[in-house]
């Protein structure tokens, strides 16, 4: 039979050995893992200076880039779309730096440059539908998609503004002329015309730049979409491109989708308009320019590089072939 003082010797060896054995691990172990992790942690550190390096560079880079917004416009698209009329159709709250880059490349690539026509965020947002239909003398908005008869209602009144760029009349377009076409939706605060030139235009040439913006309230597909339709009867316009802001705020946790994205998946649309995808740059500026002149060659394009980019930017034009020599 154990006695009581066998049994206390038993626990105390016990202890004894797993104390022994808690030493001699901690001493054969400790060493190299603790030797193991300054090592990781030693890399881990030098691959977040690495990181940091390559970051500090890319913001140089970046800054480069940007630092060509202020004089980049004058300095390389001047005269780029020679007489060609360009107007630009902006979709609502479109980022305010943006606006003013695109519109000092048009101003300089083009010496008819029309002037731009903002729609007001209103006529995106399906609660105001009402408005927008009565603002625009649509009539009932019962079952019709009126984003879209709105936008529809924009194109005529666009290719009502081409006729008369390439008509014989001596009026050309003007800011007033312009009053004139787009004096009701203004008035019904629908629309707004800004940066309209002065001095009448003339061009045989008519091209249409539309700008939107992922940051935007609501989506404008509808609208845009019939801003974009074409009646067999309008007036042909060489040029049709859309350009999109498709950096997206860090505080928008719900963007709005891509329009340039829905054109590209789109057969019939990716056939007959050329898409921007990084207006927020410089060079999504010199895209649509350079996408411009394509385009009234009769070359559609997508620029950027986004999902379903084709190019940067478009190639140079060919020159014309040689004709042998007689």
């Amino acid at each position: 039979m154990i006695s009581l003082r066998q049994h206390i010797f038993s626990l105390v060896a016990v202890f004894v050995a797993l104390a022994i054995g808690i030493a001699a691990g901690s001493t054969v172990v400790r060493g190299p893992l603790l030797d193991s992790t300054r090592a990781r942690l030693e890399s881990v550190e030098q691959l977040i200076e690495t990181e940091r390096a390559e970051n500090k560079v890319l913001a140089a880079e970046v800054e480069q880039i940007d630092g060509y917004a202020v004089d980049g416009p004058s300095a390389l698209l001047a005269t780029k779309l020679g007489g060609s009329a360009v107007l630009l159709v902006v979709a609502g709250n479109v980022d305010v730096g943006v606006v003013d880059g695109v519109v000092r490349s048009l101003s300089v690539a083009t010496t008819n440059f029309i002037g731009e026509i903002r729609l007001d965020p209103v006529v995106f947002d399906p609660a105001q539908s009402i408005r927008v239909a009565t603002g625009a003398g649509l009539g009932p908005s019962v079952g019709v998609d009126v984003g879209r008869q709105f936008g529809v209602y924009v194109a005529g009144l666009i290719d009502d503004v081409g006729g008369m760029l390439t008509s014989t009349s001596p009026a050309g377009v003007d800011a007033t002329l312009l009053k004139d076409v787009f004096g009701a939706l203004e008035d019904a605060g629908l629309v707004d015309l800004l940066h309209v030139a002065s001095d009448p235009l003339h061009s045989d040439r008519f091209d249409l730049v539309v700008l939107t913006d992922r940051n935007l309230g609501s989506d404008p597909t509808a609208v845009l979409d019939g801003v974009l339709s074409r009646p067999p009867e309008a007036v042909a316009r060489p040029g049709v491109l859309v350009a999109e802001v498709g950096r997206i705020a860090q505080d928008n946790e719900a963007p709005v989708p891509s329009y340039v994205a829905t054109i590209r998946d789109n057969g019939r649309l990716r056939d007959e308009v050329s898409t921007v995808d990084n207006a927020e740059t410089f060079l999504g500026w010199v895209g649509m320019v350079l996408g411009l002149g394509a385009a009234e060659r009769g070359e559609v394009g997508h620029y950027g590089f986004r999902d379903g980019a084709e190019r940067v930017i478009p190639p140079p034009a060919s020159p014309p072939a040689l004709r042998p020599a007689p």
